[in-house]
């Protein structure tokens, strides 16, 4: 018999594995694996992979960006949110660059959990803690249900 968590639950429990429950598309395209989860704060790795690239073989900035709007999401939805939050904006800073097959790993936190928006960030380094790229975003509450993840 299936038991159905919240997200946040259901996060924790990944820790070390791959997220493939992930009900977005282009976060399961992603295939990223979860380090680390704590409310408010979510760390995973992922490689780069030849169609995340540019020509010159290095992390292309619009993927970089989907991972960071991915993992500043995960992290919202480790604090045990009850409604969906979307995002309105998405800032970022593009500082190194990571080539084909590197391990990257990015740390999302969220800032501020208000009632209408939510303020996150997420920090995108290598393996020698290089930072890559640093993004902030704020999520807007839906007011719709947050979804569930089913164990």
């Amino acid at each position: 018999m299936e038991k159905i968590f919240n997200i946040a639950h259901q996060l924790k429990q990944l820790e070390g594995q791959y997220f493939t429950q992930s009900h977005s598309k282009a976060g399961q395209w992603l295939h990223y694996k979860i380090l680390r989860v704590q409310d408010g704060e979510v760390e995973v790795s992922l490689t780069v992979r030849e169609e995340m690239t540019n020509p010159s073989k290095m992390l292309h900035g619009g993927m970089a960006a989907m991972i960071c709007d991915e993992i500043c999401g995960l992290a919202f939805y480790s604090t045990h949110a009850e409604t969906i939050y979307t995002t309105v904006n998405l800032s970022i800073d593009y500082l190194w660059s990571a080539p084909i097959g590197s391990t990257i790993f990015a740390l999302g936190k969220v800032i501020r959990k208000g009632k209408k928006i939510a303020n996150t960030e997420c920090t995108i380094y290598d393996e020698h803690k290089n930072i890559i790229v640093h993004a902030k975003s704020n999520l807007l509450n839906t007011e719709k249900p947050a979804f569930q993840l089913v164990l």
